[in-house]
């Protein structure tokens, strides 16, 4: 594989997990989970929102951690970002044709105002139905989540 191929193949992997709960150790020996909502592939900076700082109390709505005080991070869990999966769609459907819905709980993308996804699947009919089912079922299966 080439430099490019790998550095794309990288920068693809981290785009996917946008939207996902990571969990984030520093070096000052801290821990984070939360949501991944941006990074910065240059710096891999990050930000996190829906914060939980493992072994202390309270939640941090929002946080950024510079990529110079990361030591790692990991997807939390094996779960559905609706999130990354709308800008999946984003890219098959003409502007304005995905809309995502964070806010309800889960999330829920609404494709060219007649097909629904949620957490639980796609709902619709027809040929945009299969469509976009077809895109949702190969987004989660290169994830491994089916």
């Amino acid at each position: 594989m080439s430099d490019v191929a790998a550095m794309r193949s990288f920068n693809r992997e981290l785009a996917a997990v946008v939207g996902a709960t990571i969990e984030v150790s520093t070096k000052d020996g801290k821990t984070y989970q939360g949501t991944l909502k941006g990074i910065d592939q240059n710096t891999l900076s990050i930000i996190l929102s829906d914060v939980v700082a493992v072994g202390e109390s309270g939640n941090i709505p929002k946080i950024f951690i510079y990529g110079s005080s990361i030591v790692s991070f990991s997807v939390a869990q094996k779960e559905v970002s609706l999130e990354g999966l709308a800008k999946e769609l984003e890219k098959t459907f003409p502007p304005g044709g995905v809309n995502f819905y964070p806010e309800t709980g889960g999330g829920v993308i609404v494709v060219m105002n007649k097909i629904r996804i949620t957490p639980e699947g796609v709902d619709g009919s027809g040929p945009l139905y299969e469509r976009v089912r077809e895109i949702a079922e190969d987004w989660l299966r290169d994830r491994g989540l089916i």
